[in-house]
């Protein structure tokens, strides 16, 4: 059986972009998570507006999942202008893989109303996220901006020692370096 790392990787490579998203939940009456062979076994679609009534986070839920849909969108759009060899594009694709992983562990929640801790974690995310996109996107100024997030990987299922492993191998040494002392 594939890992949901495995799973994850497979998808980036091979794959053109896509949002994981039909419904965001804002600006759309219904909040519509699509599956993904291997990492979203099975989607999920509520009423936005009936679930926000009975478990308010959820709202916050909503809109962070729609900021984190948007963002994997614009790095799988920039990924392949860079140079595998470029650090930022390692990067870069090390967030797509967390959004990803965070979406694999949002369906069961939302169904059970307990997104509190994913809530926190994918906000750090996205923030780490956007923060490494802008650096990226600049004119002119492919930066590299790096942050530990092995408690936001580890969360969602994958820990950041074996993202830049799977990255490492993808790409090459660049990604090793990333964080080598995460495991």
């Amino acid at each position: 059986m594939m890992t949901i790392l495995a799973a994850i990787v497979a998808h980036i490579s091979a794959a053109k972009c896509r949002k994981f998203l039909a419904g965001d939940g804002i600006t759309s009456p219904d909040f519509v998570l699509l599956p993904l062979l291997g990492v979203i076994e099975e989607g999920v679609s509520v009423d936005a507006r009936a679930a926000r009534k009975s478990v308010p986070a959820l709202g916050e839920t909503f809109s962070i999942a729609k900021n984190l849909d948007e963002y994997q969108s614009k790095i799988c759009a920039l990924a392949p202008s860079l140079a595998d060899k470029n650090p930022v594009k390692v990067q870069l694709q090390k967030y797509r893989i967390g959004i990803i992983a965070a979406f694999a562990r949002l369906g069961p929640l939302v169904m059970a109303g307990d997104v509190a801790e994913w809530n926190r974690q994918a906000r750090l995310l996205l923030e780490e996220a956007s923060n490494a996109y802008v650096a990226s996107a600049a004119p002119g100024q492919r930066k590299y901006y790096a942050a530990s997030m092995a408690e936001v990987f580890s969360f969602f299922g994958v820990p950041e020692g074996q993202v830049d492993a799977a990255l490492a191998q993808m790409y090459g040494s660049s990604a090793a370096s990333l964080h080598d002392d995460d495991s």
